[in-house]
């Protein structure tokens, strides 16, 4: 094949991730679900001809020794890296890599970070172009006009570009945004090998992951969204998807948006679908309280659910209301209580350091995660990302001394030594978060009552493994 047609995408290694968050602890853990963004890419590439490698660094366990010899081999045209700006520092250096193998190899990046701060990552050294948004459709744009040497004022019509070249700023603020989400190809998950992603609360060895819409609406304000407006697929394309995993071999699949059940009726018709067609598959997805209706429990359950994951986050109804998370603690009790009914597994999500928290707010959220019924919970501290509305209340506010993540966009590698998280300390210090994040968990998992039901819910060896390597990491934990 023609070399102008390899493509290469690469999630980096994270040897100097930024210290944001105690899921960080976990991640070796809990386990890795395949990079859908990336697979979605990949295989928008090869419908258009290209040659396509992906390279997830973490779970395949790729060091840069071993990368620049993948990239060697390889030779590509192009380099397209992910981006969270916590990753920023690998980003460059693997950027930085790709320079070293071959000076001519573009180097595009894209995803969280690039759509931040485009201002910022389009001088960063080693990178030619940054695409803002979504990409699948730009980046072929991207690469069809880089291979006809297009000027730099026709690169500049691509939605969502943006490029430093001869001193001169390039880029265009529209980012690329793809209004029917199910035009797109269901990813080949055959690009990456499927035995490396797994889950420690799933139930098998494997765990696919399906997205079946983008955006979200709501306005939480510790969460930031670049596109508000909420797109899904039709049922009749999700059960495609589903059936060829299992084609695969797959007897798990994770719904892997925010908003899987947006609206109850999508939930319902997918439930009703995998019945009519009689699909056997152990399922679950993330779900906002007050979609979940009895009907919508009765068809989950007959459809083989497995496990349904709420964000809660606290358990405080005024703190429910300052992040704008347009649910209150009755609705919280209602819902668990029907997942509780149908005996089907939950998970609830709950921050601690939200703003105007009290110590004797916290402890009624910890106190509340326990007596609601959740099979599982998972503690964070409230981490102020960048361009939330709540990040943006504490810089008003002085609570925070400066914009310290735009001070590391500026230059991640010159700033990473230096960064840190400024948690919300209104009313608690940091030193008390932590402490009181650690004791969270043990309080929760080291009940009778949780572990006589783990025990009475294990049903194969897998689940044996993860009840075991879960309760050892608990132990363990110890968050700095």
């Amino acid at each position: 094949m023609d070399l102008v047609r390899k493509i290469l995408l690469i999630n980096t290694p994270q040897y100097n991730t930024l210290k944001a968050g105690i899921e960080d602890d976990f991640i070796d853990i809990i386990g890795y679900y395949p990079p859908l963004g990336l697979l979605y890419l990949g295989t928008v590439l090869e419908n258009n001809g290209f040659e396509v490698k992906i390279i997830d660094c973490v779970p395949m366990k790729i060091g840069y020794e071993q990368l620049e010899n993948e990239i060697e081999k390889f030779s590509p045209y192009a380099v397209g890296i992910t981006t969270f700006t916590t990753s920023m520092v690998d980003v460059l250096l693997t950027a930085k890599l790709v320079k070293k193998v071959n000076n001519k190899i573009h180097t595009i990046i894209g995803g969280h970070h690039a759509t931040l701060y485009p201002k910022e990552s389009i001088k960063y050294n080693n990178i030619d172009y940054i695409l803002q948004g979504e990409g699948e459709e730009t980046l072929i744009e991207l690469l069809n006009k880089l291979q006809k040497q297009a000027t730099a004022e026709q690169l500049l019509q691509i939605d969502g570009i943006g490029f430093y070249f001869d001193n001169k700023e390039y880029i265009n603020h529209k980012k690329a945004y793809i209004k029917d989400i199910e035009k797109l190809p269901i990813p080949n998950r055959t690009l990456l090998p499927t035995e490396i992603y797994n889950s420690i609360v799933g139930t098998q060895e494997q765990v696919a992951t399906i997205m079946s819409s983008r955006g979200c609406p709501f306005k939480c304000t510790y969460c930031f969204t670049p596109n508000k407006t909420y797109r899904t697929r039709s049922t009749e394309n999700i059960i495609k998807e589903v059936k060829i995993l299992i084609s695969l071999g797959y007897k798990e699949i994770f719904f892997f948006d925010d908003l899987f059940a947006m609206k109850a009726q999508k939930v319902i018709d997918f439930a009703k679908a995998l019945q009519a067609e009689n699909i056997k598959i152990d399922w679950s997805f993330r779900a906002r309280i007050n979609t979940i209706t009895p009907e919508l429990i009765t068809e989950v359950k007959k459809a083989g659910i497995h496990r349904i994951q709420f964000g809660i986050e606290s358990g405080v109804d005024k703190t429910l209301k300052k992040v704008r998370k347009g649910i209150n603690t009755k609705n919280i009790e209602k819902a668990i209580n029907l997942c509780k009914q149908a005996r089907i597994t939950t998970i609830g999500n709950f921050m601690i350091g939200l703003p105007n928290e009290t110590e004797e707010d916290i402890n009624k959220t910890l106190k509340f995660s326990r007596n609601i019924g959740l099979n599982y919970a998972q503690y964070s501290i409230l981490v102020p990302f960048p361009f939330t509305a709540l990040y943006l209340e504490g810089l008003q506010n002085k609570l925070f001394t400066h914009d310290y993540w735009k001070e590391f966009a500026d230059n991640p590698l010159e700033n990473a030594s230096k960064f840190k998280v400024q948690y919300w300390t209104e009313n608690v210090s940091e030193e008390y978060l932590f402490k009181t994040i650690k004791k969270s968990f043990k309080k929760f998992y080291f009940r009778p009552i949780i572990i006589i039901r783990k025990l009475k819910e294990i049903r194969n060896l897998q689940e044996m493994k993860n009840a075991i390597i879960g309760a050892l990491s608990v132990f363990k934990f110890n968050p700095k």
